[in-house]
């Protein structure tokens, strides 16, 4: 199977999403954020690629304003000043909510290269390569076959530094900053480091770091990689592959919804895209139905709220009073009383297991498991999940309270 970092990674927060773009071959539209970071990587790229001649920062910016996605120019502009970039932009692109959406954009990725020209030049490296395209070969294991898998990958930058120790450079333009835990397992920077090693073989691993360079908050976080994390790297590349080609490919709601361009044809959000008519249900308009139906949960709660404070008032009243059973008019209440049962574990043990019935009773505990999979090594977890059986008992609609207008600001 031949597949790429981006594929697994797709797979990995969505199997849906993996299946629209790399089975399906639909493609999805272009995100702001995704287009924004595109470009950032663009400018970088042009910017390295001047070595050894590097511009000036009001070069770097005359290059940043000249090609922006969606900058409109006519012949003859010449880009303003520095600090005044913004002032001529015009909005000839739907990508952008509205000409202040963009401003704000424009603006952000200028700060982001004004800090990082700060703090980066002139360079202290070497650039050995940029947008390196890279394969890397992972054998199956004896135990299971399949054959050969060819990962693919675009290193942003490797940079040879003073000491002669090689770095793996990769820009992220996100919101969020990852802890140095996080960046330790970070699968990317492994199948890079895989990579480069197939490329030069004669890569020392210890001479060899990995980053993730954050640019919105101009911060490299490091780590490195030995021979033995590779060989677990591709072992757990191998178990996402078996996971694939056994997939049906359930979609998987997560915070990253709001940033993925097939919400309009994915099952989980296609719905709140459909207007008028294609809400209707036999003459029902399903809409209504939804909002009638959180309208009478929400009287349905008070009223189980009242009923609570009743029984309580009647419990305590015949607590106090000392009696088995209260009288209304139109009913009572008696009370009831019931035991608790639990066994000695070891002695039903004793009684059970010669019948050869101590297994039957026994049942995996899903909750304590959860925790004990959070304690365990990774290379035990992965274990475990090879020895999950996921069997779909129910398919149920669960009810959440979050309005339509709610949704539309968050996806805005």
């Amino acid at each position: 199977m031949r597949i790429s970092y981006s594929s697994l990674e797709t797979f990995e927060n969505c199997p849906l999403k993996y299946k629209y773009s790399e089975i399906d071959k639909i493609k999805e539209p272009k995100t702001k954020e995704a287009v924004f970071g595109n470009y950032l990587h663009q400018v970088l790229k042009w910017f390295y690629q001047q070595d050894p001649h590097f511009p000036t920062l009001e070069g770097l910016i005359e290059y940043y304003y000249n090609h922006w996605p969606a900058f409109a120019k006519t012949s003859g502009n010449k880009p303003p000043p520095v600090k005044t970039t913004t002032s001529k932009l015009k909005i000839e692109n739907s990508l952008w909510q509205d000409e202040n959406e963009e401003k704000a954009y424009f603006q952000e990725g200028l700060r982001m290269l004004e800090q990082y020209y700060k703090f980066n030049f002139p360079p202290k490296t070497t650039i050995l390569d940029l947008e390196t395209r890279f394969e890397a070969v992972v054998d199956e294991t004896p135990d299971q076959p399949g054959g050969k898998h060819i990962l693919t990958g675009v290193i942003d930058r490797i940079d040879k530094l003073p000491d002669g120790s090689l770095e793996i450079i990769d820009y992220k333009t996100g919101k969020r900053m990852p802890s140095q835990k996080e960046v330790d397992s970070n699968l990317q920077l492994a199948l890079y480091a895989l990579g480069l090693k197939r490329k030069w073989p004669k890569v020392d691993l210890e001479q060899l770091r990995l980053s993730l360079y954050f640019l919105k908050f101009n911060e490299k976080i490091e780590t490195k990689k030995t021979e033995e994390d590779l060989i677990k790297t591709q072992q757990k590349i191998i178990n996402l592959i078996h996971r694939i080609q056994t997939s049906s490919f359930e979609p998987k709601a997560s915070p990253l919804c709001n940033w993925c361009g097939y919400r309009p044809i994915c099952p989980i959000w296609r719905q709140f895209y459909e207007a008028g008519s294609e809400k209707d249900f036999n003459g029902i308009n399903i809409e209504e139905k939804i909002d009638e139906y959180f309208k009478l949960r929400e009287d349905k709660n008070k009223l189980e709220n009242e009923l609570k404070k009743l029984k309580n008032l009647i419990e305590v009243y015949s607590q106090q009073k000392g009696l088995k059973r209260v009288f209304g008019t139109n009913g009572y209440f008696a009370q009831e009383i019931t035991n608790k049962v639990s066994y000695d574990k070891n002695k039903l043990k004793e009684v059970l297991e010669p019948l050869g019935k101590w297994e039957e009773i026994l049942a995996i505990d899903q909750k304590k498991l959860d925790q004990i999979i959070k304690e365990i090594p990774p290379e035990v977890r992965e274990e475990i999940e090879k020895a999950k059986k996921v069997e779909k008992v129910a398919e149920y609609l669960e009810a959440n309270e979050k309005t339509k207008k709610e949704w539309e600001e968050e996806l805005r």
